[in-house]
Order: C-alpha cells, then structure tokens, then sequence
C-alpha cells in the first residue's frame, strides 16, 4: 500500500474525531529527530534518517492510541510494531518502538525516553538506520497528546 493511500486509510479511520498530527509537521519531526541524533552522536552511533513507511507506522500507532484511550506497544488490533512496520511498506528486520503519551514538547518526551534504559537502548541502538516519528494531539483522548518512535534497519544484504 503505498504511504499516500494508507495515511488517508489511517486518517479515515479516524474521522470520528479530531485529528491534529502536530508533530507531521516538519518542525516538530525535526526537533525529535534532531534531538535523537545528538544523542546518538555523543555515543558514537550514525545519524538516523527519517523513513516515510516508520513514519507512516508510528503515526497511525500514536492516533490509535489515542482515539481509542490506550497506552502500550500492542495496538487495539492486537499489532505489534513490526507488524505494524510490515504492513506500511518497511521491509526492515530489525524494528524498536518508544511510545509517550501526555506530553507536549518534544524536548520533555525526549528525556523521559533517555531516562529509562529500555528507551534510551533502543535510541543510542548503532544497528538502527532509520527513524519514523508519530505525534499526534486529540483534546478528547485520556492523554491528549501521544507520541511514537518507530527504528528499524533494512534487511543486510
């Protein structure tokens, strides 16, 4: 499927409310990634790349979350994040996922995630090549605002 028919696929699907997908924007994708990178820098690791198809993927994770007021790395479908990688065109073998929910600013999310080990291993990964960032704001949700890092590297050849 390509990106353009299932990001109007995920948008449709949640017609119900209001979507804003603040952190589309490339200002907001941008501070992430620049942040992510910085770090990744300081431990000697290449910079990521941001990748349509992880995009793709973390975004309709974040707005899944919060149209349907849940918080976790399984989706309401019962996806996991490669699956959910899989199924929006990255042929990636090696996949990692951080999710946020309930903060505002890139920069609050970002030091949460280096706070804890599990979020910090998979941003300072090396293997990882390439980077897709969800952000979404729904007033109406439990958290409002949700966030998802989705990594992953393309198979070795």
């Amino acid at each position: 499927m390509s990106a353009l028919c299932a990001t109007a696929a995920v948008l449709a699907l949640f017609s119900a409310g209001t979507l804003h997908p603040a952190a589309r924007t490339p200002s907001a994708e941008q501070q992430m990634l620049d942040l992510t990178n910085g770090a990744r820098a300081d431990a000697g690791c290449p910079p990521l790349r941001l990748n349509t198809d992880l995009g793709e993927a973390a975004t309709g994770h974040s707005a899944d979350m919060a149209h349907r007021n849940f918080f976790d790395h399984t989706g309401s479908n019962g996806s996991q994040p490669a699956g959910r990688t899989s199924a929006a065109g990255y042929p990636g073998d090696y996949i990692g996922e951080n999710i946020a929910a309930g903060y505002d600013s890139a920069e609050v999310v970002f030091q949460k995630w280096m706070d804890t080990a599990v979020h910090r291993g998979n941003i300072l990964d090396c293997k990882f090549t390439d980077l897709g960032i969800g952000h979404v704001d729904v007033p109406s949700s439990q958290f409002r605002v949700y966030w998802t890092q989705d990594f992953g590297r393309p198979p070795i050849r």
